[in-house]
């Protein structure tokens, strides 16, 4: 009896370690499956609308001093953009550079200030392949003279530092007109560089919306600058095709660049298509570029190259 009784039971506790195992078992199946993905998207959501708050809170900081008691409550449309790129180009092999962007809204400032920080050149032509500066940057404010529903007119003023400061203004008019299912763009801007002199960017912009948000747009802009060779020229004809899906979207697009100093001579022909995509993340966007040229500095030689680049916004979306 105590042997039948010892088996009665070791059999008892085998089947109920079994469908122990086999309950457990049946319990990890039907948890959801662990998504390393999705716990990475959300870390990287909360670390940027945490430098978003951050960036928005010294916006309102500063905005503060200028607002009044009875004013209404209001958004600084404050925006931080960083670009990496990588070039691979046949002339002159791999090339780095990096493009920042960093603005501060007053919206309750007496002018409607912006305090701004970057990189990039002024009185530069458009289709400039690389407008940064290596290892300068600006700093000034903009101010809005002028605005009304169409039409603006600003004037920025700041500092360019590297080594010797060199102080800077530049005022910009632009009216955008509507035609027919088109837009037209009008851009005047005037620069002055204590260092450089001064200089002016005339540019029109043509512009058409087709169905599926595709757009088409011409450039046509002119510069002239007292360290330019005469005025520069640059026509770009541009298409913007979006693509079902992860935010795609393809660019292809042509320009030619010329200048007039006596003679009229044509600088580059370039030809490219750029794919950008939603990369992981929405605001965090992939960048590739392959493009063809014909520069006169090569002999109009066939000069191909590669760009792969990154960029990501913080605060509010671009204006642009």
């Amino acid at each position: 009896m105590t042997t039948r009784l010892l088996m009665r039971r070791s059999l008892v506790w085998a089947l109920t370690a079994l469908a122990g195992h086999v309950a457990q078992a049946d319990l990890i199946l039907e948890m959801p499956p662990y998504s390393f993905s999705e716990k990475t998207a959300a870390t990287m959501d909360a670390a940027r609308q945490g430098l978003t708050t951050g960036y928005h809170g010294v916006a309102r900081y500063l905005d503060s001093f200028f607002k009044r008691e009875d004013a209404p409550p209001d958004i600084p449309k404050s925006t931080a953009r960083v670009r990496l790129s990588l070039r691979l180009k046949d002339a002159d092999g791999l090339s780095p550079s990096a493009a920042f962007y960093a603005k501060l809204a007053l919206p309750h400032a007496e002018e409607r200030l912006n305090l701004f920080v970057d990189n990039l050149k002024r009185g530069t032509l458009p289709g400039d392949e690389d407008p940064t500066l290596e290892s300068q940057f600006n700093a000034g404010v903009r101010v809005w003279l002028w605005r009304q529903l169409r039409t603006y007119i600003n004037l920025e003023s700041g500092v360019r530092l590297h080594g010797i400061p060199d102080p800077f203004a530049q005022l910009e008019y632009q009216h955008q007109q509507p035609w027919a299912g088109w837009v037209g763009r009008f851009t005047q801007q005037g620069f002055w560089y204590a260092l450089e002199g001064v200089g002016e960017l005339t540019q029109i912009d043509i512009e058409h919306t087709f169905r599926g948000h595709k757009l088409f747009r011409m450039t046509t802009a002119a510069q002239w600058t007292e360290e330019t060779s005469g005025m520069e020229f640059e026509q770009t004809f541009l298409y913007d095709w979006p693509l079902p899906g992860a935010h795609q979207r393809l660019i292809p697009s042509v320009s030619f660049f010329a200048h007039k100093n006596g003679p009229f001579l044509m600088d580059n022909y370039r030809a490219n298509v750029t794919w950008r995509r939603g990369l992981y993340r929405p605001w965090l966007i992939l960048e590739v570029t392959p493009q063809i040229e014909f520069p006169r500095e090569r002999d109009y030689q066939f000069t191909p190259s590669l760009r792969v680049g990154f960029e990501t916004w913080f605060g509010s979306l671009p204006e642009d």
